[in-house]
């Protein structure tokens, strides 16, 4: 009975006499700007995570170079801390002199409006976070940055000579039109024209803190950079290319003489040289090119060969590093399989060391050229500089070090941070070069 009455409902039942309305069902099936850039966010993922198991080395280099990049910004915070902890505002005023010289003194209205001025040329205006970010704003390369370069001024003939003073001095300085009003008064200021001059930077990395501060271009952190780097990476990579000539064909030396004489004297003194000191060997080599050969103790003023000895002490120090790396992966290769394999096939002494042993051992060895030489530039060559008063990077950061100057240091860290992150990249890219078996594709 329920059936029969079923089946004639069914068919009585007309979908054309039914007001149906979907468009508010439509309305949750439509997509919102959440949802889209949702679906985007995860095709981009999933594609992201295709690429980079299609090409392993790629995504390998890239977390090195990304987890690198968040050490550095890290490292950058803790040092600004720390360095900003111990760091007076009144380490950012020039000498009393100079401060007499402007008619400020040493307390008082002006001197806090002066003050506060020289804080804000410095850039260490405001609150610790507010420094922080703002430094990390000026060491981002892709955004513009003006710097004060020059300014000159344009006295009346009515205003008098000692206001006129103040003005010279304030201007030499580097204070802005704006910070000398809150000193000076609006009046004084109103009587002179100051005409200065900027230039655009996309890295600021911060001007040198000194107590008699010129124009703030001419004592940029990057201008010292640029004038000590080239001497410390010329004695560094000369340095390093000695080092593996001498290293590699002695640790390969060793490594065929594996347990005989050979071996123990190479070995045994090349451990040697790495349980002394750094300091021991840079000081034995600096009083022997003085007192047995006569050369000069100051690298600027010296000789060629006042200019050699302290390659030969950084040779010292890098050497036996080299030679046991060498004879460690040589050594390694000869108890390989494939190496009996070759020797089992017939093939002679010579061929199987030369075109299987140190082919593979070689690209392990050379692969470490890339981050010797960046350690050298802001490592091992310190003592070796501060030694004969070499002007590299070691003056800088000591000097810094010495008068609390954040922006020198901060500069140093993330300088020599970014050349170690190139340099690791550059090692992976060497391994893809010297070794068939590694591609940028494929596993």
């Amino acid at each position: 009975m329920n059936k029969t009455k079923n089946n004639s409902t069914l068919k009585n039942f007309n979908l054309d006499l039914l007001d149906l309305d979907l468009n508010e069902e439509l309305i949750y099936a439509q997509p919102t700007f959440l949802r889209t850039a949702s679906y985007k966010f995860e095709e981009l993922k999933e594609e992201t995570s295709k690429y980079f198991r299609r090409h392993p080395l790629i995504g390998y280099s890239f977390k090195r170079i990304f987890y690198g990049l968040l050490t550095l910004i890290i490292s950058i915070a803790i040092v600004f801390f720390l360095v900003n902890f111990v760091t007076d505002d009144s380490s950012y005023l020039p000498d009393v002199s100079e401060l007499g010289k402007m008619g400020i003194g040493t307390s008082g209205p002006k001197y806090d409006a002066y003050l506060q001025t020289r804080l804000e040329l410095f850039g260490v205006n405001g609150s610790a976070i507010e420094r922080l970010l703002r430094y990390f704003k000026n060491i981002i390369p892709f955004i513009p940055k003006k710097v004060l370069v020059d300014q000159k001024v344009l006295f009346p003939e009515t205003l008098p000579s000692i206001e006129a003073g103040w003005i010279n001095s304030a201007i030499e300085n580097g204070l802005t039109y704006e910070g000398m009003v809150s000193i000076y008064g609006a009046d004084l200021m109103s009587q002179i024209t100051i005409i200065a001059s900027y230039k655009t930077v996309w890295v600021n990395l911060g001007v040198v803190k000194a107590s008699a501060l010129g124009m703030p271009g001419s004592t940029e952190v990057t201008t010292l950079f640029a004038s000590a780097i080239p001497y410390s990476f010329a004695i560094g990579s000369i340095a390093v290319i000695f080092s593996y000539l001498i290293g590699i064909p002695l640790g390969i030396e060793a490594a065929k003489r594996k347990g005989k004489t050979t071996d123990a004297a190479i070995n045994g003194t090349s451990t040697f040289l790495l349980a002394v000191p750094s300091l021991v060997i840079v000081i034995a080599v600096y009083l022997t090119s003085i007192l047995v050969f006569g050369h000069s103790a100051i690298f600027t003023s010296g000789s060629f060969w006042t200019r050699f000895w302290p390659v030969v002490a950084l040779i010292l120090l890098m050497a036996p590093t080299t030679i046991i790396m060498t004879r460690r992966y040589v050594v390694d290769e000869m108890t390989a399989d494939y190496t009996k394999f070759a020797y089992a096939k017939g093939l002679g002494e010579t061929k199987v060391f030369y075109i299987h042993i140190f082919r593979n051992a070689g690209v392990r060895i050379l692969r470490e050229l890339p981050l010797d030489l960046a350690i050298t530039l802001f490592g091992a060559s310190i003592l070796t500089e501060k030694q004969w008063n070499i002007p590299g990077m070691s003056q800088l950061i000591i000097a810094g070090v010495n008068n609390r100057d954040s922006f020198v240091i901060l500069a140093f860290i993330t300088f020599a941070s970014l050349v170690k992150i190139a340099a690791s990249l550059v090692s992976d890219l060497f391994m893809v070069l010297m070794d068939p078996r590694v591609k940028l594709s494929g596993r």
